[in-house]
């Protein structure tokens, strides 16, 4: 059955525009700058025993005269599109109540990666995140490109959304990023490189840091292209150096990878890093999910009219919805088998009235969410801390 699905998507796609050239197949793994090489045991800059074992390093030599837990707290967001006012309300309740942590590493994937450099950067920021997801119409954020679809592949235009990104991702924004990634904490975002189907994770405070000129357009880019569904959004290409010759990936919204995401939580960093002998590493981890989605969303009726683009939205919205379970089962596992504290919070049951179209802006419809949202981080948040195989799998 999918088989067919595939061939009528193809169908549609005949006669498509051409894209740039991509990297020759020997170089299909080339990273761009500000990417991180995922392999442990790799010492290069761009590597994440550069990237997070420094920052892991850095904490454990800070508290190297305490005897006490070293507390480390991680906050990872969902993808949701619109939903993202569930995610935002929460956090900005939360702050409000005063007891919410300054975050040691943030990650976020699709609309988390909106999210997350306002929330890394925090103060006036989350104000900033907050007219984002109660206040932006549609059209504000993409608006109809049905033209394209036949010769591009996409239907939405999102030029609204990446003059957004670039205004307000400024040398003033990128500055502060930058400072709290010198200070030892970490801001990653994920994209889906398309041609090879792999997770890519971006350094967004090193780039930060930076001194490359296009620092302020890869920054912008990154989080477009975290955000870039595909069909209905135009993807984002990343420029790669080989040899002299410029080639560039197909970068797409990281959640069509893992709706949620967190790098090196297996990894047994003690043995990894080269520690002074006086460095705590006796962390207390604290992983914090917020799902900016439903948890195993079963109850959803909506007849689906017997056309293109019904189908296949229904058909996209259906696979992210699973996924998301996927992603946040795997997340919480291996949470268990380290040994770090899981915490996840996703939109209530009673909320199931105002869980809005992830791809529709309405400000009416964000601000209920929102404002439900910013009541149970004021009131403080009920964390679910652990995930059963039976719930999982159990429809009801």
């Amino acid at each position: 059955m999918f088989k067919y699905l595939l061939l009528f998507i193809s169908l549609l796609f005949l006669g498509c525009g051409s894209r740039p050239p991509a990297p020759p197949v020997e170089h299909a793994h080339i990273l761009p700058w500000g990417a991180i090489d995922l392999d442990i045991n790799s010492n290069a800059k761009t590597s994440i025993k550069h990237s997070l074992g420094k920052a892991i390093a850095q904490t454990a030599h800070k508290h190297g005269h305490h005897n006490d837990k070293v507390p480390y707290n991680i906050l990872v967001l969902s993808g949701g599109g619109s939903r993202g006012a569930f995610g935002s309300g929460v956090v900005s309740g939360w702050n409000d109540r005063g007891d919410m942590p300054k975050f040691d590493i943030i990650t976020g994937i699709s609309t988390g990666s909106i999210m997350a450099p306002f929330i890394f950067v925090g103060g006036d920021a989350l104000k900033q995140m907050n007219y984002f997801y109660t206040e932006k119409k549609t059209e504000e954020v993409f608006t109809d490109a049905w033209d394209r679809f036949f010769n591009g592949g996409y239907f939405m235009n999102a030029k609204p959304l990446k003059k957004l990104f670039i205004e307000t991702f400024d040398e003033a924004f990128l500055a502060k990023v930058a400072q709290e990634h010198k200070n030892g904490r970490r801001l990653y975002v994920g994209t889906t490189n398309i041609d090879t189907g792999q997770l890519i994770v971006w350094d967004m405070g090193a780039i930060a840091a930076s001194d490359k000129p296009d620092k302020y357009q890869r920054f912008s880019d990154i989080i477009y292209a975290s955000t870039a569904m595909p069909v209905y959004l135009p993807p984002q290409y990343m420029e790669v150096d080989v040899d002299g010759q410029k080639y560039y990936q197909m970068h797409v919204d990281g959640g069509i990878y893992s709706q949620i995401f967190m790098i090196g939580l297996l990894t047994n960093w003690k043995e990894q890093l080269d520690l002074d002998t006086n460095a705590n590493t006796d962390f207390d981890v604290t992983l914090y999910a917020i799902a900016n989605r439903k948890y195993r969303q079963r109850d959803i009726y909506e007849p689906v009219e017997q056309e293109a683009f019904g189908i296949i939205s229904a058909f996209v919205l259906t696979e992210m919805d699973l996924l998301f379970d996927r992603s946040m089962y795997r997340l919480y596992k291996s949470c268990e088998a380290k040994g770090i504290n899981f915490k996840m919070v996703a939109i209530p049951e009673k909320m199931k009235d105002i869980v809005i179209d992830p791809i529709e802006f309405k400000p009416e419809q964000m601000m209920r969410l929102y404002n439900l949202a910013y009541t149970l981080g004021k009131n403080g948040v009920d964390w679910q801390e652990s995930i059963a195989l039976d719930a999982y799998d159990n429809h009801k």
